[in-house]
């Protein structure tokens, strides 16, 4: 009986050089800040600020409450906003502070591919596929120049991790399989897990199968080089024939079947450009995320 991965291209497309590689793009790095936030920053660093929340918080809630209404009172309430503020800056600096405390781990694609389950693998040979089918000589021809406009392959490759990764979570989330009545319920969600990482083995397919079809134009490509090389060759060829020819009569150096292969070359690459287009197509539409919750 076959399986849902029959006929699948990544289960034997992942290792890159011996080793399971998943490669997402780099987060972009933050703009320049905007101005509410510099302000922002330049309140937290205030000192004074910040000692007037710490003894804000000192206080009981009795001492509070008078000096509150006092306050209150006596400005009309805008008094309330230095220790408010006060309060709010010691907070922040709390939290900056426990947050930059906070061991360094390693990146998720690191620790995805140490996991080796179906989804790294998956994430690992989408990775693999774009990043060879960039270095196709095919992809940054003329012939592509459409493709390369409308189809942006790393963020295909993103979207793939990402959806690796969340699936990945979920298993840990699931934790080690337990006993009693609980396993039959922990073994079907580890099912549905597994069918999900497999369903997005298929959009991997579609990076892989994109990746063969660029390097067969690239082959093509050469082809066609090497024919319109013997084009122009031909054609001296047939020229310096007829400066030599005798009364008789003259060769043709061969021109008129070059031609001809070039044509059914080009002709070839149309419809191998058409074929990748439609290869492409699937990864147009979005996942259904859906499909990935557990």
């Amino acid at each position: 009986m076959g399986t849902a991965d029959d006929g699948a291209l990544w289960p034997t497309r992942y290792l890159t050089g011996g080793q399971l590689v998943v490669a997402r793009s780099p987060r972009r790095e933050p703009g320049p800040a905007p101005s509410w936030a510099r302000l922002r920053d330049a309140v937290v660093r205030l000192d004074w600020l910040d000692a007037i929340g710490r003894w804000w918080l000192r206080l009981s809630g009795e001492q509070k409450l008078v000096l509150g209404l006092a306050l209150f009172l006596s400005t009309a309430g805008i008094g309330l906003v230095v220790p408010l503020a006060g309060v709010a800056v010691h907070q922040q600096r709390r939290e900056k502070a426990d947050s930059s405390a906070l061991p360094m781990s390693s990146s998720a694609q690191a620790a995805l591919a140490a996991w080796d389950t179906t989804e790294a693998r998956v994430a690992a040979a989408a990775s693999r596929a774009w990043a060879e089918t960039v270095r196709e000589p095919a992809w940054h021809s003329p012939f592509l120049a459409h493709s390369r406009a409308a189809f942006d392959g790393q963020a295909e490759v993103d979207q793939v991790v990402d959806l690796a990764l969340r699936i990945r979570q979920a298993r840990v989330s699931l934790g080690l399989r337990p006993a009693g009545p609980a396993a039959e319920y922990w073994d079907r969600q580890a099912a549905a897990l597994e069918t999900a990482a497999r369903q997005l083995g298929r959009r991997a397919d579609a990076l892989i199968r994109y990746r063969d079809q660029a390097a067969q134009l690239s082959a093509e490509l050469r082809q066609l080089t090497d024919l319109e090389r013997l084009e122009r060759s031909a054609a001296e060829i047939d020229g310096l024939t007829v400066d030599t020819a005798s009364p008789s009569g003259r060769g043709d150096g061969g021109i008129g079947g070059v031609a001809e292969d070039i044509a059914a070359v080009r002709m070839a690459m149309t419809e191998l450009v058409d074929l990748m287009t439609r290869t492409r197509a699937p990864l147009a539409e979005p996942p259904d995320g859906a499909r990935y919750q557990v």
